[in-house]
């Protein structure tokens, strides 16, 4: 893709994006091993209407020095992770150790936690924008291994009288994986 020469404040650059990210052709699965479909485009996990989700899996380090010496030393702690997501409650009802939008095990520390997985990939154009540029269809596949619900919230504003649900979780190790259009989540 041809760029052409400065604008009129100084910035050279392509006169087309390399990529667009858009709403159409997002997706998130989210749930137990199986996962529910909270995003589908065919209709099917409609309703969910799934507002944000954040995960971190996290290992502790700790520094130690020698006294009298320039030598430094790790001490390896163990992972840990944690996670939370937000939703408005919609046609979908609220979530409880009953409903499945988590699932039972994971309502039940004795249970020794759920395994949850969570897919999702940013809303892009199905085409690249111009010659040279691609499709930015990349996501990621993420299972949490041990996650048991730790904390559940309800909300809601004037501005807007939603009822928002909101959930936290922790969880003890987590398997990464990232794919694209090729491999992962289908476009529906």
């Amino acid at each position: 893709m041809p760029a052409f020469n400065e604008d009129i404040f100084g910035y050279k650059r392509n006169p087309k994006p390399r990529g667009v990210f858009s709403t159409e052709n997002s997706k998130l699965i989210f749930g137990g091993e199986q996962g529910t479909d909270v995003s589908s485009s065919d209709g099917d996990g409609l309703g969910y209407l799934v507002q944000n989700w954040n995960v971190s899996y996290t290992q502790q380090v700790q520094e130690l020095f020698e006294i009298g010496s320039n030598a430094l030393y790790w001490a390896k702690g163990r992972p840990a992770g944690q996670g939370t997501l937000g939703r408005v409650i919609g046609d979908q009802d609220v979530d409880s150790n009953n409903s499945g939008f988590f699932p039972r095990s994971a309502y039940d520390i004795c249970d020794g936690g759920a395994t949850m997985r969570l897919e999702a990939r940013g809303g892009h154009c199905k085409g690249a924008p111009a010659e040279g540029g691609v499709v930015l269809d990349k996501g990621v596949k993420i299972t949490m291994f041990g996650s048991v619900i730790t904390s559940i919230g309800f909300s809601m504003q004037v501005a807007d009288v939603r009822l928002m649900e909101n959930f936290a979780w922790r969880f003890n190790a987590m398997k990464l994986e990232s794919f694209g259009a090729s491999s992962g989540i289908n476009n529906g």
